[in-house]
């Protein structure tokens, strides 16, 4: 399946930034337990989760993920949605069910020994990604369910991409400066849109609807996005020929990822200026996030 490459240089950079970013906050935190605006989870919880991450990933990388700690607990996640009744199937119920896993087992008592949790796996998934060859390198990712795959370069991206969102979660539950990274949003929300949507699609949502957008991420890369027989599907934006696009959809990559992370609607990111909906048929732009699941 197509997605767009990340910079390698610029995708680690954004990594080591944004997940010392994390790391500082969660060492910074008075207590655990302290609840995270807008989540169920705790700022312990989050923290587990994002060391979750970067341990898996970082393990995948490298070609050892069965011996990571979390392998059990994954694929208990993947089989219990699998048994579940069709309604409590698809990514989102299969990563839910493994944050689940993942935050059990990943549980510590103190805001120094979470810090220290994320920072060793930190440092190890940039090690393993430092020593990659080829970031279009397909690897198994059974978190996302039995048989999937996905780019050591989505890997790569979607941790920064968590890390971003993620440590706004938790400036937000420490009143401190919530704001992202234009930079780090630009190196990696470009592969992680157009390797995860096609997941994400809800061909229930798209009933009748027959569609071609064009996305395009300010200061980075674009993609095309055709809907049409139950399918979403991307490509590059080069690449197009004579396709005529309906819907083009400008969007600031961090008020993407605050709209697909659902932290804000579409709506209210075209009145901040985040986004703006142009094209043949522009109307098309507020349905776009419709379509899609949020994880």
């Amino acid at each position: 399946m197509w997605s767009l490459t990340p910079d390698e240089q610029a995708v680690s950079k954004a990594f080591e930034q944004e997940s010392e970013r994390v790391i500082s906050l969660v060492r910074g935190s008075r207590d655990l337990r302290e609840p995270v605006p807008g989540l169920k989870w705790t700022v312990g919880q989050l923290a587990a989760h994002l060391t979750a991450v970067y341990l898996t990933f970082g393990a995948t990388m490298r070609g050892d993920y069965q011996d990571a700690r979390l392998t059990t607990a994954v694929a208990a996640a993947v089989a219990a949605v699998v048994a579940a009744p069709d309604g409590a199937r698809g990514l989102p119920a299969t990563v839910a069910a493994a944050n689940e896993y993942a935050i059990e087992q990943l549980a510590v008592d103190s805001p120094e020994a979470a810090a220290d949790g994320l920072a060793v796996n930190a440092a190890a998934l940039l090690t393993a990604l430092a020593g990659q060859d080829d970031l279009a390198r397909e690897v198994d990712t059974p978190w996302y369910g039995e048989g999937m795959t996905r780019s050591v370069g989505t890997l790569a991206s979607l941790a920064v991409t968590e890390s971003l969102v993620h440590g706004r979660d938790l400036a937000r539950a420490m009143h401190a400066d919530a704001r992202m990274s234009q930079a780090s949003a630009a190196a990696a929300t470009p592969t992680v849109m157009s390797a995860m949507l096609p997941l994400l699609f809800d061909a229930n949502r798209a009933k009748g609807l027959e569609a071609d957008y064009e996305v395009r991420l300010r200061g980075a890369a674009g993609f095309l996005v055709r809907i049409a027989d139950g399918t979403a599907e991307c490509s590059d934006a080069l690449e197009r020929g004579e396709r005529k696009v309906d819907c083009v959809i400008s969007l600031d990559p961090r008020a993407a990822l605050l709209v697909g992370f659902g932290r804000c609607s579409l709506a209210r990111a075209i009145v901040s200026g985040g986004a703006l909906s142009t094209g043949r048929r522009p109307w098309l732009g507020l349905r776009f996030t419709t379509l899609f699941a949020t994880p």
